[in-house]
């Protein structure tokens, strides 16, 4: 008999879902003359704080900058939910806009993640946010989960859309909202 489990193919983005850079903004934003709070630095708030030179500034180090990028940590919990859905054999899959694939494959190395939970088969990397939409269509992803609304919005085939929203910074929306990989776990594993 199949486990209802079987039908989900799960689909994660990488920044800020897999990888936790919310610290190196808020300390990047600082030598910049910023003075925000670590609230501020999810992706949405903070490019609607940085002018568009020190945006595109953050996002060179973070994303082309090895040395920076390595800096990040592993969101708590990623480990033990990545564990357990390849336990159970729930498909899964990695899009991220990362322009950068090779700095982003390098840090998944070097924390463990490469080629245990992500290789060349399930994960990819594109530049448009409806490139997103349009991997996650071929890979039949029924559950995707990102820390931007803007990128669930173009998401149009995707059933289920969740936004991980680990500072809880967004009000409840149009999207499942989850705090953790804990709480996401109870989607994705039931």
């Amino acid at each position: 008999m199949k486990s209802h489990v079987d039908n989900k193919i799960l689909g994660f983005d990488m920044d800020g879902v897999v990888i936790n850079n919310n610290p190196l903004k808020l300390e990047f934003a600082k030598k910049l003359g910023y003075k925000l709070k670590i609230t501020q630095t999810a992706s949405e708030i903070i490019r609607k704080i940085l002018s568009p030179e020190d945006l595109k500034s953050l996002q060179t180090a973070l994303y082309h900058n090895l040395g920076v990028s390595m800096n990040a940590d592993l969101m708590p919990g990623i480990v033990s939910l990545l564990s357990k859905i390849k336990e159970r054999k729930i498909p899964y899959y990695l899009i991220s806009r990362r322009a950068a694939p090779d700095i982003a494959i390098e840090y998944l190395k070097v924390k463990g993640l490469w080629p245990k939970y992500f290789n060349e088969s399930n994960a990819f990397f594109v530049v448009e946010p409806i490139e997103k939409n349009i991997k996650a269509k071929e890979l039949g992803i029924t559950h995707y989960v990102d820390d931007e609304t803007k990128i669930l919005n173009v998401l149009e085939d995707v059933p289920n859309k969740f936004l991980f929203d680990h500072m809880n910074v967004f009000p409840e929306g149009n999207y499942a909202k989850v705090t953790s990989h804990e709480e996401l776990a109870k989607y994705f594993l039931w």
